[in-house]
């Protein structure tokens, strides 16, 4: 039964007589949060120690769903990385009295996963689906909420922050926070405005390791990204970022002339390019060109597919494409 868009956030308070519940979705951090939503309304304050079990391997996954409370209550029992292994230990257990909740917590589930299927149709379960806001959707949702909220955003610094951010959902409630902050008692946000309150948001070791990667520095990408893992960034994220960052270069690219100058085009660039950036965006587009930046477009697309992928080490996927993007870009300086 799949849980519609508008019934999710009433459903992770009371999930009522479904006992097994897939979430899954491209978007990680959304997958994760309701999974911990639904978990905590199916404890409902009970003990933690004796009423919970959070597993990663399926074959474990019936004799959790179906033991014995010792202190009475209901027990839940949470699958992370659920795919398609967990389907026979699912039909098994729904063909059982188990009252125990079960919460599957999976991955950009294909319409074609018999788990999704089995989740979609089965009457005793429940599917809610966690997608990433796409690009072209981003600067009207976050005017929503802002507008919710009480604050107007002008379209063009909508448009920018729509640019500049990642469309999952940790990231944009994030945005929107310290956007409501910032506006104070004016209710009211300028491009000027956003560029200054998400500028500490770009200077992260993500970006750190992409703007290391588009110019050339391959030690700066290496320890950048290092960092960003061990903060908890994940690879398709940094991948996404990468991505978005290496096709506004390949429109600039476009857009220059034989012989123009790059400074003239990255200062004409709409939505205008943070002027903290513009160093790296000038000295990214004098070693990247149309060719070249559709290549590492390519490249990008590739890793995020393979990243997504359970018996690829994403990590190392990751920092492989981006340490020989660098390379590239450095050797392209040397000539």
């Amino acid at each position: 039964m799949k849980i519609d868009a508008g019934r999710v956030e009433a459903f992770l308070k009371t999930p009522g007589s479904s006992n097994v519940v897939l979430i899954y979705g491209p978007d990680g951090g959304l997958v994760a949060e309701r999974a911990m939503a639904l978990v905590k309304a199916g404890l409902a304050g009970a003990d933690e120690t004796f009423n919970y079990a959070e597993l990663y391997d399926a074959a474990w996954l019936l004799e959790e769903a179906t033991a014995v409370s010792l202190l009475g209550g209901r027990r839940v029992v949470r699958l992370r990385d659920a795919g398609e292994s967990a389907v026979k230990p699912i039909e098994a257990l729904l063909k059982t009295k188990s009252d125990a909740l079960v919460v599957l917590e999976g991955g950009e589930l294909t319409p074609k996963s018999k788990l999704r299927a089995l989740a979609e149709k089965s009457p005793q379960m429940a599917c809610i689906a966690c997608y990433a806001v796409d690009a072209a959707r981003l600067p009207r949702a976050l005017s929503e909420r802002l507008r919710a909220l009480g604050v107007a955003i002008d379209s063009e610094a909508a448009a920018w922050v729509g640019a500049n951010l990642a469309g999952e959902e940790g990231a944009i409630r994030q945005a929107v926070e310290l956007l409501y902050l910032y506006a104070g008692e004016t209710r009211r946000l300028s491009l000027a405005d956003v560029q200054a309150a998400l500028a500490d948001g770009g200077e992260t070791s993500m970006q750190e390791a992409i703007d290391a990667t588009l110019t050339g520095d391959t030690a700066g990408t290496d320890r950048a990204l290092a960092l960003a893992f061990e903060a908890g960034d994940s690879p398709v994220a940094v991948v996404r970022i990468l991505l978005g960052e290496l096709m506004r270069l390949r429109v600039l690219a476009a857009q220059i002339s034989p012989g123009a100058s790059i400074s003239e085009a990255v200062a004409g660039m709409r939505p205008p390019v943070f002027f903290k950036r513009v160093p790296v965006v000038t000295k990214a587009l004098g070693l990247w060109n149309v060719g070249s930046l559709t290549q590492a477009i390519t490249a990008a697309l590739t890793a995020e597919a393979a990243c997504k992928t359970t018996h690829v080490p994403d990590t190392a996927y990751c920092r492989q494409m981006m340490l020989g993007l660098a390379s590239r870009a450095r050797n392209a300086g040397r000539r």
